[in-house]
C-alpha cells in the first residue's frame, strides 16, 4: 500500500466521470468496521517483464471489536475492551489490471505482564489470504481498494471470510487542475476534498491545521464523504494505511 502524494495524483476528467458514478451507485453511510489495521512499515518493489507487478510486504497493528471472531468473550474478558492484532502481510498486483492477491500471518494479544506499553500476550494466532482489487488506486486514482479473504485459526483450520477496504491518507487541500474557464482561459482547480468528499466539504479540524482524510465509501465505493484522520492515526509522524474489515 502507499500513501498519496503529489507525484501520484495525476487526476484528471477521467478521474472525475469514475467518482461521479460511484456517488451515484453509492447510497447511505458506510457499514461499521469490525475491526481496524494500519499500516506501519511497507517495503514494496516493481517487477520487470510484459506486465508489471507490484509487490510489498507491510507490518500492521490494530485493534477488533469485543465480540467479533477476532475478538470471541473468552479474549475479551482480558481485552478489556478491544483485543488488538499484529500482522505481517504480502501482497501483489498487476500494474495492467489493479487485481492481485495476498496473504500473511496474523496474532491476537491483550494486555500482558506490563500495563503501560502495548499489548503482548498472545490469544489467537493464524494465517489470512484473498484477492485484492487495487484497481481504484493503479488505475483510476481513487485513494482506496478493496479485499475479499478468510482468516484461518492456527492448527484448528477454522476460517473466518472477511472483506475489507483500505484507505490512503490524502491532503484535502491539494489543489488539482480539472480544466480551463472557457472565457477567461484561466485554469480551473479543485482540492481533493472538494473531489472526493463534497458531502463533507469542512477541512479536518483535529490536526491543527494540515487537512489530512480518508476517502469514505459504501459498497466498495466512494460515497462523497471523507473520514478525518485522526492523530492516534499516525506512525512516528507520517499518516497511515488504514485497512477497514468487516466479518
Amino acid at each position: 500500500m502507499k500513501t498519496v502524494d503529489v507525484r501520484w495524483l495525476g487526476i484528471s476528467v477521467r478521474v472525475l466521470l469514475v467518482l461521479s458514478v460511484a456517488l451515484v451507485m453509492s447510497a447511505g453511510w458506510a457499514a461499521a468496521q469490525d475491526a481496524t489495521l494500519y499500516e506501519l512499515t511497507e517495503n514494496m518493489k516493481l517487477t520487470r517483464g510484459k506486465i508489471v507487478q507490484r509487490v510489498a510486504t507491510s507490518a500492521l497493528v490494530g485493534f477488533a471489536k469485543v465480540g467479533t471472531p477476532l475478538c470471541p468473550s473468552a479474549a475479551a474478558t482480558a481485552a478489556k475492551g478491544t483485543c488488538w492484532i499484529n500482522a505481517v502481510g504480502s501482497n501483489r498486483v498487476s500494474g495492467t489490471t489493479g487485481l492481485g492477491i495476498f496473504d500473511g500471518d496474523f496474532t491476537v494479544v491483550v494486555q500482558g505482564d506490563n500495563p503501560v506499553d502495548g499489548p503482548e500476550l498472545v490469544v489467537m494466532k493464524g494465517r489470512f489470504s484473498g484477492q485484492m482489487d487495487f484497481a481504484p488506486a493503479l488505475l483510476h486514482n481513487l485513494p482506496y481498494g478493496t479485499v475479499e479473504g478468510d482468516f484461518v485459526v492456527g492448527h484448528s483450520g477454522r476460517k473466518i471470510p472477511f472483506a475489507g477496504v483500505f484507505r490512503l491518507p490524502v491532503l484535502g487541500s491539494f489543489p488539482v487542475a480539472v480544466g480551463v474557464d472557457t472565457v477567461s482561459g484561466v485554469p480551473v482547480t479543485r482540492t481533493l476534498r472538494q473531489l472526493f468528499c463534497p458531502l463533507t466539504p469542512s477541512p479536518n479540524p483535529n490536526l491543527g491545521g494540515p487537512d489530512i482524510a480518508y476517502v469514505d465509501t459504501t459498497d466498495g465505493a466512494p460515497n462523497g464523504k471523507c473520514i478525518d484522520v485522526l492523530p492516534t492515526e499516525f506512525g512516528l509522524g507520517w499518516p497511515t494505511v488504514r485497512f477497514d474489515i468487516t466479518f
